[in-house]
């Protein structure tokens, strides 16, 4: 008990914080209804793997479905959107629970401790909760921190118990999001096996001193068990989402790339920049020089790969290095935010060990500048806790999403005189329009999860949704327009629109205004337009394929608790992991003091950066300037 005081301290601290403000943020992150249409989906026929309401009919298997098995079930007791709250909160002590435990493979208890401490304020993690609401992608990260010291001890202890338990844990880890264990196989798991073959060699050296002969020894002798483990992490992540690589095989996406921030360069676009490099880094970009030396080390060397690897990648365009490590097609294709948010969490335990040494040096009674290490104390933790209180209130910075619409007026109409027969759009709903089609059973011609769209209308420009068809220029107005000229062909009869924006185009395209409704909303309609089919095209896959996938992530839960409960003796009782090196030794006081001198100039450079670009970026300077605000 004693020894995990720092993280119970963090369980509490997350859920003070985390805990409350999720109540009021998800609404307006961007994947928060996403997560909760597809829930409302198994909440109405679990096995069902087709759904109409989007782009005339698109394959459920498209994504890995555990959250959202989960949230439809929380949502029979308590609604869908008390069940992802709910499941917002355990996925988050999830998380603090597995960097706690991927902490204590590379650092001691102590920098552990405060490693945990700054994951509940990290600004990667608060960004991906409370303005992206990548739920999956947090939970699929929370599950491999928790499965990496599985792997660890059983390679160093050869206990199946804790092969079973790490297996267990990635294959739910596919169930909830299969990047999470691509990639991680790569970035969090390899490294993980590397450190456990150093300390194997490091544990038969009586001077605690290897040499490469030493570790290459210890690697041919490890080598079956790697090549076991990689085949069976691949294995199981085909097996237990099938479905999906069947879906992605048998219908591929073909569709032009659509531009995404986290491609951008960050010099050129600063607002790209500041969501996807500087938030996710936040107050860990003070303690870089200190990361990097300490991160190539000799026991650190494959996370010090990893972490470098991935920094490098979460740059985006803003050098040429990630389109050539990716090549053409994954630059594209990928978001390459998802490099910086996996940089940071694997960043922790060093943060945390950063922490621990300045403690330490403050401590010191002999410390020479001990002043200057209280001043960056005092500078890191306020400016942590500032960042990231920031980060979790960035929508009133920032408008990220439209006001909150009122969708029970919309739904009424859709119930009324059959509305429901034809299909609709939505124009300026931002994500509730994934809202509105969690609420009724009419079919829009539009949707918001992109990979699975099949119509060429919307394949074949660089186009996410109709609904924020401006904020993309020609090539959004375009693709709206081919939707308002020839409706007909897709059953489209009624327009809500939130923005009038889009008035001339509608009026112009032969759209009439026929009612505003009581939150505001204007329906445009089109009376010449037919019925829906009574009979809708469905795509149907085998009804195998639809068991695994009702059964199987739900299964793979209930057998990583099985597991648990069951061996939970021995899955606690090792206590393999070699001593580490001293928190404190000859130096550290150059190393931390050439760490704060960096900090001050970072510090000077922030802040000299952001008032050039407000006084030459200030809206009210020049209607030049107010124009491009606005668009």
């Amino acid at each position: 008990m004693k020894e995990n005081k720092y993280l119970y301290l963090a369980f509490f601290l997350g859920i003070i914080f985390h805990g409350t403000n999720v109540f009021f943020t998800f609404e307006s992150t961007y994947d928060a209804y996403v997560h909760i249409f597809f829930a409302d989906h198994y909440a109405e026929n679990w096995f069902s793997t087709w759904d109409q309401r989007w782009y005339t009919g698109f394959t459920i298997t498209s994504y890995p479905p555990f959250v959202h098995h989960v949230i439809a079930l929380f949502s029979f007791l308590i609604g869908l959107k008390g069940g992802l709250i709910l499941w917002s909160v355990i996925a988050m002590l999830l998380f603090l629970r597995g960097v706690y435990e991927f902490s204590k493979l590379w650092v001691d208890q102590e920098s552990a401790g405060w490693a945990v401490i700054l994951a509940v304020f990290s600004t990667s993690f608060t960004e991906a909760m409370h303005i992206f609401g990548q739920l999956p992608s947090i939970t699929g990260i929370a599950l491999l921190l928790n499965a990496c010291p599985e792997l660890y001890k059983w390679i160093r202890s050869r206990k199946s118990s804790h092969l079973i338990f790490g297996l267990a844990l990635l294959a739910l880890t596919s169930c909830t999001h299969h990047v999470t264990t691509i990639f991680g196989l790569v970035f969090f798991i390899f490294p993980v096996l590397g450190l456990a073959v150093i300390d194997n060699a490091q544990e038969k050296k009586i001077n605690r001193i290897i040499h490469i002969r030493d570790f290459l020894a210890e690697t041919w002798k490890s080598i079956p068990r790697v090549i076991l483990l990689s085949i069976s992490i691949v294995v199981l992540t085909i097996i237990v989402i099938f479905p999906y690589w069947y879906w992605s095989k048998s219908d591929p996406i073909t569709q032009v790339p659509i531009p995404h921030g986290s491609r951008d360069s960050f010099i050129e676009v600063l607002s790209s920049g500041l969501v996807f490099f500087v938030i996710p880094w936040g107050m860990m970009l003070f303690f870089l020089p200190f990361l990097f030396f300490t991160i190539w080390k000799k026991r650190n060397i494959f996370i010090g790969i990893s972490i470098s690897l991935l920094f490098v990648l979460g740059t985006g365009g803003t050098t040429p290095v990630p389109r050539l490590m990716l090549g053409e097609n994954a630059f594209n294709i990928l978001t390459l935010d998802r490099f910086t948010y996996w940089a940071t969490i694997l960043s922790l335990p060093f943060w945390g060990l950063f922490m621990a040494h300045l403690l330490k040096i403050i401590k010191n009674k002999l410390t020479p500048y001990r002043n200057l290490y209280r001043f960056i104390l005092g500078f890191i933790f306020t400016g942590t806790i500032i960042c990231c209180i920031l980060t979790t209130n960035f929508r009133y910075f920032v408008n990220t999403q439209p006001d909150k619409i009122d969708i029970d007026p919309i739904v009424s109409f859709l119930n009324v005189d059959q509305h429901y027969k034809w299909r609709y759009l939505t124009l300026g709903f931002g994500d509730q329009m994934a809202w509105l089609s969690a609420n009724t059973n009419a079919l829009s011609v539009d949707g918001n999860y992109h990979s699975v769209r099949r119509l060429s209308e919307m394949t074949s420009r660089a186009v996410e949704r109709l609904e924020n068809a401006k904020y993309l220029g020609d090539e959004g107005l375009e693709a709206l327009r081919q939707f308002l000229t020839l409706p007909e062909k897709f059953n489209l009869k009624y327009i809500f629109s939130n923005d009038k924006f889009y008035d001339p185009l509608l009026f112009y395209s032969g759209w009439m205004k026929v009612q505003q409704l009581d939150n505001n909303i204007i329906i445009w309609e089109r009376p010449d337009v037919n019925k829906l089919p009574i009979v809708l095209p469905e795509k149907n896959i085998p009804g195998y394929q639809k068991m695994m996938w009702g059964l199987i992530p739900v299964s793979c839960f209930f057998l990583c608790l099985f597991v648990l409960l069951f061996n939970r003796r021995s899955l606690l009782s090792y206590k393999g992991v070699p001593e580490k090196s001293p928190l404190f030794k000859a130096g550290s006081y150059t190393l931390m003091f050439m760490n704060g001198l960096w900090a001050i100039i970072l510090a000077i450079v922030i802040l000299a950066s952001g008032l050039i670009y407000y006084y030459n970026n200030d809206d009210r300077t020049s209607p030049e300037n107010l124009v491009n605000a606005y668009f």
